[in-house]
């Protein structure tokens, strides 16, 4: 399927869902969200079932994911809050500006809609040396949820929220596509082009350990469960880690192979 046909269903469909999914729209719009509208509506509606246990969700942006998931905490009347990890700078939030500027917009949409008191942000990057202090911040025994839609760096936060989520707790991954648009890094593309092809790699071992059970897909979008009598001790940041290798590897002989195709002309 070329990129303008591409094109035109999602316009079809984002007014389709105008019509049908307008609060979720809106949110979208005047949120300058990433997501379709229905991926926001499906977030909202499966945190709206969790138990009232805090959730931890990594790359905030510009808030339109956690300003669903606040709502669905603020309607079902819970006393759990929501944990937002989001460093507040690099890839599309240049469009916006600095880490100031970022973490402006970000605390003024949870303002603007009404979930100031289900948030608390982490305005960090979120490492395994400070995972410690995001997790600090979560209140209850055990965590309802967790959310990523960040750099592709999964394994971290397998490793880091995994062993705090409930037997059957949900798990949301964004950008799980088996593709590369692979470029050179910048501040404007900090991995590369290559994050949905590691969150893919990465998530498919994470499968095949018996870690996440795939319950929806919508788009780029991966929705699952903590399986009950899961066996964490399978994870293996060793192979994550050969993982990150082979897709920095791939990415590496490519821009090599661009230089050359150019070179040549």
């Amino acid at each position: 399927m070329n990129t303008n046909f591409k094109a035109v269903l999602r316009k079809i469909f984002l007014y389709y869902e105008q019509v049908t999914n307008s609060k979720f729209y809106h949110l979208r719009e005047q949120t300058n969200g990433m997501l379709l509208p229905l991926v926001y509506k499906k977030i909202y509606q499966l945190c709206l079932q969790l138990p009232d246990l805090d959730i931890i969700e990594v790359g905030g942006a510009a808030g339109t994911g956690s300003i669903a998931i606040g709502w669905s905490i603020r309607d079902s009347q819970k006393k759990s809050k929501l944990i937002v990890v989001e460093k507040c700078q690099g890839g599309t939030r240049t469009d916006v500006g600095g880490y100031a500027e970022n973490l402006e917009l970000i605390q003024k949409h949870f303002e603007n809609f009404g979930v100031t008191e289900q948030v608390r942000l982490f305005p960090q990057e979120l490492t395994f040396n400070n995972g410690q202090e995001a997790i600090a911040l979560i209140n209850t025994q055990k965590i309802a949820a967790f959310i990523h839609d960040a750099d592709g760096r999964i394994d971290r936060d397998f490793y880091l929220f995994w062993p705090l989520l409930q037997p059957g707790g949900l798990i949301i991954v964004d950008d799980y596509a088996n593709e590369a648009k692979f470029q050179p890094i910048s501040d404007r593309h900090p991995q590369g082009g290559a994050k949905s092809l590691l969150t893919y790699r990465l998530l498919n071992q994470i499968i095949e350990w018996g870690l996440f059970q795939t319950t929806y897909k919508v788009g780029k979008t991966i929705f699952g469960i903590k399986p009950h009598h899961a066996d964490f001790s399978r994870f293996n940041l060793k192979i994550c880690q050969k993982i990150i290798a082979d897709v920095h590897k791939e990415h590496s002989n490519y821009l090599k192979q661009h230089e050359l195709v150019l070179a040549r002309r």
